[in-house]
């Protein structure tokens, strides 16, 4: 027990000790944005705690100054997904013939076929969460 409290003191203290935080370098935060729809990222620096893309594009639209955190590379802040972007995540998961058929709040509702059946989804325009 004493063993375990003495890891987790040095745990918390080495902030304090004056190690650099484990920040991602710039091939992961691309692998990170791609994951997440985000395509021909130009201009990716490191300012301070975050990194800044220039421009991209998300699912097909086009981004600037995305701010990205330096330890996780998730957006500070995201803006919710459109139906035409939500359509183009489903295509590049997969999904053909893909119709939004209306959105309800943050739910993007539509209908498409995944290996020949027709399927209606929901994706959460938030966090970009599919749900049948």
């Amino acid at each position: 027990m004493r063993s375990l409290l003495l890891v987790l003191a040095l745990l918390l203290a080495a902030p304090a000790l004056g190690q650099e935080p484990a920040w991602l370098n710039a091939d992961q935060v691309r692998i990170i944005l791609q994951a997440r729809g985000f395509t021909d990222v130009e201009g990716l620096e490191r300012e301070g705690g975050d990194y800044v893309v220039r421009r991209a594009r998300r699912y097909g639209q086009p981004v600037q100054n995305l701010r990205l955190d330096a330890l996780t590379g998730l957006p500070r802040e995201t803006p919710p997904l459109t139906e035409r972007e939500a359509a183009a995540m489903l295509r590049d998961r997969g999904y053909t013939e893909v119709q939004p058929l209306g959105r309800e709040g943050d739910m993007i509702r539509l209908r498409a076929k995944r290996e020949g059946a027709a399927v209606e989804l929901a994706v959460d325009a938030r966090t970009g969460t599919v749900r049948q």
